[in-house]
């Protein structure tokens, strides 16, 4: 691959419109409409990364990924990988748009914080300040702050309601009918006193950020936090089809397939829609690296954007959260990062201040190892030896069942056990995993041949048991289900999975 450079008049015409695309972000670095390679950093990623990517993506089936790395604040290296759909076989590149998750919610903290600048609200304060009709079936809910939110101190479950991926709401008010309609749902604790992450509580975030500001929390994202950071091509905003250059959302059930949904709803647009390119993304990293601002792009005053960064609590696994960030290390230097999974997509976003470098990775599939990549990156950067993976026994189990069935598929999985190399992870939760990404697609009978293996390998763990349970219960055989959940609870009296659904089927033995 060449190391591409402008080396002529005649060039610098050619590529005049790209140019002005990104020059609202005062970057200076050669560009080409498809790739970044840029200087002795972005030659060695070129050199060494390139090849391992595609080697991980072989690996792993994965459909399409963006990659975009940034030191000193220039774009050194940016490439896309694969497709963003296994049905158009359009090329990704680094103006494909993926579905961010959860990396959406650093950007809505920043938006918060720049509220709280504008004197428009105060990040001790109260939810209900603003949202009076705010409330959970606990009277502490009433002391929720949003500071309390942004840390996920503030005891709301992780998630509220399903996700309605099936039947996306698109209106204005959809953010606050959702805080209207959960009302009935239990704290985990009282505010302030533990960790647990909530998406539920970006979600009313959203709706703090909308009347707080008087406009509508997507227009907001967009005028002061997208927009002023010089992020033209990312929203939060997604129409009811799918746009030009947007990636779309695949699912590993025994293979590698295109969902026939989105993971889109208005109603979560706080904790999961940004939607976004690696340029963007790589100006959203300098910008951060900068302070909140760089040249002549200001999103937050200095004083401001530390209390992002600034430890605020400290997580189970005894490192710090920032306000949505998480404060951590790798291979002895510091990083802040979030990550981000939904159905379809997955995303890294990992800057290492010290070194003033950030790095992003997006694919359109769950399992597509984004944190593996991003980590090799950083490796790659720091001289590091590149390590190696291990492939789950998921990827050509389900492959040979897919082609031959599940006999031959148990074959393989003897031949996998007894391989001397370690390459491959072969346990239990391999096999389970397979089996409800089954249930998912409502693939009953394969889902319970599956299970029915897994009881075979491993007749002495109750998931087993509780997983062909809950194969059984989605088919709509309460009757056997219940055999096997409690069949799971004699092995393991204290397997909390099954206790809930017999309760449900009113069939727990008092």
């Amino acid at each position: 691959m060449k190391n591409y450079k402008i080396q002529n008049k005649f060039n610098q015409l050619v590529l005049s419109t790209f140019f002005f695309l990104l020059a609202t972000c005062q970057i200076t670095f050669a560009k080409t409409p498809d790739e970044i390679i840029e200087g002795e950093l972005g030659s060695k990623l070129e050199t060494k990364l390139t090849p391992f990517i595609e080697k991980i993506m072989k690996d792993h089936d994965a459909v399409g990924l963006s990659i975009g790395v940034t030191k000193d604040n220039e774009i050194i290296y940016a490439k896309g990988f694969g497709f963003e759909s296994i049905k158009t076989k359009k090329k990704a590149s680094i103006n494909t748009i993926y579905h961010m998750a959860s990396v959406s919610k650093p950007l809505v903290a920043t938006a918060l914080v720049k509220l709280q600048e504008q004197g428009k609200l105060d990040l001790d304060d109260p939810i209900v300040n603003y949202l009076p009709y705010f409330k959970l079936a606990d009277k502490n809910s009433s002391k929720i702050t949003i500071k309390q939110i942004l840390t996920h101190t503030s005891g709301m479950p992780r998630n509220i309601g399903s996700d309605e991926w099936e039947n996306p709401s698109y209106s204005d008010d959809s953010l606050e009918k959702y805080v209207r309609g959960i009302k009935d749902a239990k704290m985990r604790f009282p505010p302030g006193s533990e960790f647990s992450y909530s998406n539920a509580g970006f979600d009313v975030l959203g709706d703090v950020i909308a009347k707080a500001s008087g406009m509508t929390f997507e227009a907001y994202m967009q005028k002061y936090v997208l927009d002023a950071s010089g992020m033209k091509e990312s929203t939060y905003l997604k129409p009811n089809y799918l746009p030009k250059n947007w990636a779309a959302p695949h699912v590993l059930r025994l293979t590698t397939e295109l969902w026939d949904y989105y993971p889109y709803n208005r109603k979560h647009a706080p904790s999961s829609a940004l939607h976004s390119n690696v340029v963007d993304m790589c100006k959203w990293g300098i910008i951060n690296l900068n302070g909140g601002k760089f040249k002549n792009r200001k999103v937050l005053k200095k004083s401001s954007h530390e209390l992002l960064l600034k430890p605020h609590f400290d997580t189970p696994w005894k490192e710090k959260i920032g306000l949505s960030w998480f404060l951590q290390s790798y291979e002895g230097k510091k990083t802040i990062l979030h990550t981000g999974e939904d159905t379809g997509f997955e995303t890294q976003f990992i800057m290492y201040p010290e070194e003033n470098v950030s790095i992003v990775v997006m694919a359109n599939r769950n399992v597509s190892r984004t944190a593996r990549i991003a980590n090799a990156a950083a490796e790659a950067m720091f001289d590091l030896k590149i390590k190696d993976y291990k492939i789950s026994g998921r990827f050509p189990f389900g492959k040979e069942m897919q082609k031959n069935g599940i006999e031959s598929a148990k074959k393989l999985w003897q031949k996998l056990k007894e391989d001397k190399s370690g390459k491959y992870v072969v346990n239990e939760w391999q096999i389970n995993i397979v089996g409800h990404s089954l249930i998912e697609a409502k693939r009953y009978k394969e889902a319970k041949q599956v299970f029915q293996f897994n009881i075979e390998e491993y007749p002495k763990s109750p998931n087993v048991y509780d997983s062909y349970g809950d194969a059984l219960l989605a088919e709509g055989d309460k009757v056997n289900a219940i055999k096997y959940f409690k069949k799971a609870l004699e092995i393991d009296p204290k397997f909390p999975d099954p206790k809930p659904k017999l309760e449900k089927l009113n069939a727990l033995d008092k």
